[in-house]
């Protein structure tokens, strides 16, 4: 099977945990890309988990054509432009939640995703928590 290159967008402390766990604990992945505004951040990520490509634009990022995916970890305001961008580009995405503050942004997202027919997940990490199960069913 053929690896799934992934770019990684905004590389703080979930971005750096979302690449980590590509890296080590998701067999057919590769991170072959990280971008960051701060790029000093995105060249220490790189450094440590021997990823290739940095950049401080995401959107070149978009362009690269070996890049199968990406993970939005960047901060909420930019999630839905990047995510639309992202669609565009033929990319399939993983955003953080949420995809933006607005309803109408997020129906124009979801738009702009459903037409370019790219796969969106959005990550809700405590879904299957455990501990928030058994919550709702003390509730």
């Amino acid at each position: 099977m053929e690896k799934v290159n992934i770019g990684v967008i905004g590389v703080g402390r979930i971005g750096r945990l979302h690449a980590r766990n590509l890296k080590y604990q998701v067999p057919g992945t590769r991170v072959l890309a990280v971008a960051d505004i701060f790029e000093k951040s995105a060249k220490e990520v790189a450094s440590q988990l021997e990823i290739p490509i940095t950049e401080k634009d995401y959107r070149i990022l978009l362009e690269n054509n070996d890049i199968d995916a990406v993970v939005i970890c960047s901060s909420t305001d930019t999630h839905a432009q990047i995510i639309s961008e992202a669609a565009e580009a033929g990319k399939h995405i993983f955003c953080e939640k949420p995809i933006a503050l607005d309803i109408d942004k997020i129906d124009q997202v979801i738009a702009a995703v459903k037409k370019t027919g790219v796969k969106l997940q959005v990550g809700f990490n405590r879904r299957f928590d455990p501990s928030f199960k058994k919550a709702k069913e003390l509730v």
